[in-house]
């Protein structure tokens, strides 16, 4: 009894690569989605104005606390000094002190260390290029992977029609000198 359970189907290529990037295209919305979600999420509290909440937002997220617990951006830091850090900032920007001002002078006096958005400057390009980099890359080696296939593909089958018509040809030659045995063997 013969069962088709075991049979591999291969799959083309072209479904491999639309299976490929529709992982990818999902993988990118996902990550779009949650990384937007935990933005929205943990907004200013108590705060009435929305430039005012925007711009302490910003500086909150975009600092390490100085507390020495765990690296966090004052946000997330639950510690009393991440408290009177949001409260100094809180006062700043209500004396009328612009984001850059204060975020360079809290930079200014516990070092750039402290700044958790990394600078497009020095070797920090190159970390914000990997990430394409790699994706043209492995992109080069699907392309590469995908065409010698197609090659080694066309190139079987070039073989094939080669073999078949070599064998036509031998097929006729031996026709031939049996056409030509059997004048021979008549005529003697």
């Amino acid at each position: 009894m013969k069962t088709q359970r075991f049979l591999h189907n291969a799959l083309s290529n072209k479904v491999v690569i639309r299976n490929l990037a529709r992982f990818i295209l999902t993988f990118v919305a996902c990550s779009f989605m949650i990384t937007g979600h935990t933005q929205t999420e943990t907004g200013p509290k108590n705060v009435e104005d929305p430039a005012f909440a925007s711009d302490l937002e910003e500086l909150i997220t975009t600092v390490y606390c100085y507390c020495g617990c765990t690296r966090e951006t004052i946000e997330f830091c639950v510690c009393d000094t991440a408290l009177a850090i949001e409260t100094s900032f809180k006062d700043e920007l209500a004396q009328g002190k612009s984001v850059e001002e204060i975020r360079a002078a809290y930079l200014e006096q516990y070092g750039p260390q402290f700044y958790a958005v990394m600078p497009v400057e020095g070797i920090n390009v190159l970390a914000y290029a990997m990430p394409a980099v790699i994706f043209v890359l492995i992109g080069g080696v699907v392309f590469v992977v995908l065409r010698s296939t197609r090659s080694m593909q066309e190139s079987s089958g070039t073989s094939e029609t080669q073999g078949k018509s070599d064998s036509q040809v031998s097929d006729d030659a031996v026709k031939r000198v049996e056409a030509e045995l059997e004048r021979y063997k008549q005529g003697n």
